[in-house]
């Protein structure tokens, strides 16, 4: 094979069709990809049948995981514009949101009752009502992780060098095991309290396991039995607006 040619075929695996492309690279990379969660596998040239099945086997829960995320999101209504009387969702309770201009350049967001106040100045744009909405989604994150965290790290035995938020949509967490760095989606704010726990300890957990093996679902089963539950919950609600 030349270099940089690329093999494109489709392989059944888990009763669906997956997407394997061989390349001159030296990694693997797994996507799922909306809106339908079709799998794309690339892979160094070389590889076999049955490495690829491995492969996906070893990442299945996690591809299954982020299909039904991904089918779930694509299904939603249409986007929202931030406007009063749409419904935003704050810790898996759902409010009203109502636009307030304020004079000067202050924005402010605060949950009163059962709706969410959102005051910016009217010249304020969709996506600048968007962008405060997210800021503040990623406060209600850090303080979770400040007011969680030394449970959690004490439960898993292990200690995040470092936590950091951003507006993820394809993942809720992500754990560079090296640095000891956990990154959380700004979504798991709209979330029930218990999902933002499981998606905190699974990260944690990756400490200990890189991969989602055997060994890291015992451990998840000691850490917190109900996780499977809460994911399928957490997935079936997934709001990445």
């Amino acid at each position: 094979m030349k270099k940089g040619k690329v093999e494109e075929n489709i392989l059944p695996w888990g009763g669906q069709m997956v997407t394997v492309q061989k390349k001159s690279i030296k990694n693997i990379y797994l996507k799922v990809l909306p809106p339908e969660g079709r799998i794309l596998l690339s892979v160094p040239q070389g590889y076999s049948r049955q490495e690829i099945k491995d492969v996906l086997d070893s990442r299945r829960d996690w591809l299954l995981s982020r299909q039904e995320a991904i089918r779930a999101n694509a299904a939603r209504p249409a986007k929202r514009t931030y406007v009063t009387g749409e419904k935003i969702l704050v810790w898996g309770k759902t409010y009203e949101l109502v636009v307030r201009e304020v004079p000067g350049k202050t924005a402010r967001v605060v949950c009163q009752g059962d709706k969410l106040l959102l005051s910016m100045p009217g010249y304020a744009t969709q996506e600048q009502r968007r962008q405060v909405l997210h800021d503040w989604y990623r406060y209600q994150l850090e303080k979770a992780v400040v007011r969680e965290k030394a449970q959690l790290e004490s439960l898993v035995g292990k200690t995040a060098a470092e936590w950091r938020f951003r507006d993820m949509r394809t993942r809720w967490g992500t754990c560079n095991v090296q640095a000891r760095r956990i990154w959380l989606s700004i979504h798991l704010a709209k979330q029930p309290p218990e999902a933002f726990r499981y998606v905190a300890i699974h990260e944690l957990t990756h400490l200990w396991e890189a991969n989602h093996g055997p060994a890291f679902k015992a451990r998840m089963d000691r850490y917190y039995p109900a996780w499977r539950s809460v994911r399928k919950q957490m997935n079936a609600r997934a709001d990445f607006e």
